[in-house]
């Protein structure tokens, strides 16, 4: 209730000063699809839940892409914006993983409220990551022009090496730091709950115990389509500005939004979409 009240207060202000250029606030999620690609893509009841998600974002960033073609998610895309008047863009990383079974990260975002600046791989030399992150750097946008900058770091977390990769984005986080500045967002299934990272773990995570970094999504939210409750997707923020007006932190559970028959659920994803919205 809270969130809802500070949300209408805040489009309220926006509507009454959109004439000096303020800028919207924007809903930023992160959801891994669950092994997306030509099979999945071929599924009318899985896309037509699966647009009405993404919809809802003004930047998504979407994990667990699996197509040798790299021709899905572009498709994908395209039924989007078949649906929502042509609104979106969307970015893709290269195809990352150690085993022939490889994945890429995809940034889906409203091309009027948002764009690309800058986007990187992060370069593992020393093997550090199963999926190496993808980072990008965007611009807010609106009529007057550019308003502010902030940087996506994206992660698809191996569950056994989840506490090790999760230590590692901090050094990655620095990276990024050197070539864009601090404020920056930090999303993905980090797989940081249950069998992965024990309740006394948490004290060898470094990426929890840096106070730059503030963690939105708690340890008791269910980012789990099974019955089990973990909350293996996160997203942290670091930067003054992104800390100051990141709020209402959200698993955006689709199914009983949407009154959807569990299987049907199921096929979509075994995730939960996590969000927050960006004043």
């Amino acid at each position: 209730m809270r969130c809802l009240i500070l949300l209408i207060i805040v489009l309220f202000f926006v509507e009454l000063v959109s004439s000096e250029g303020a800028g919207e606030s924007l809903l930023v999620g992160a959801f891994n699809v669950q092994i997306f690609g030509k099979s999945k893509i071929k599924k009318d009841d899985v896309i037509g839940v699966l647009t009405k998600v993404l919809s809802r974002y003004d930047l998504v960033l979407v994990q667990e892409i699996r197509d040798s073609s790299e021709t899905s998610f572009p498709e994908l895309v395209n039924q989007l914006n078949s649906e929502y008047d042509d609104l979106y863009e969307y970015e893709m990383s290269e195809r990352v993983g150690r085993t022939s079974s490889k994945e890429q990260y995809g940034f889906i975002y409203r091309k009027d409220k948002l764009e690309v600046k800058s986007m990187y791989q992060v370069a593992d030399e020393l093997d550090l990551f199963e999926r190496e992150p993808f980072i990008v750097r965007f611009g807010r946008i609106d009529n007057a022009g550019l308003l502010s900058e902030f940087t996506f770091i994206a992660l698809h977390a191996k569950p056994d090496d989840a506490i090790a990769e999760m230590n590692n984005l901090v050094e990655v986080y620095d990276e990024a730091r050197r070539h864009y500045g601090p404020d920056a967002i930090i999303a993905g299934d980090l797989n940081a709950d249950c069998s992965y990272v024990c309740e006394s773990c948490w004290n060898e995570v470094q990426l929890r115990k840096d106070p730059r970094f503030r963690w939105i999504i708690s340890d008791d939210a269910d980012t789990s389509v099974s019955r089990n409750s973990c909350a293996y997707d996160r997203i942290i923020l670091a930067g003054e500005e992104l800390q100051k007006n990141g709020y209402c932190s959200n698993v955006f559970r689709y199914g009983e939004e949407y009154k959807l028959e569990e299987e049907l659920v199921a096929d979509v994803s075994d995730h939960f979409p996590v969000e927050f919205t960006i004043n």
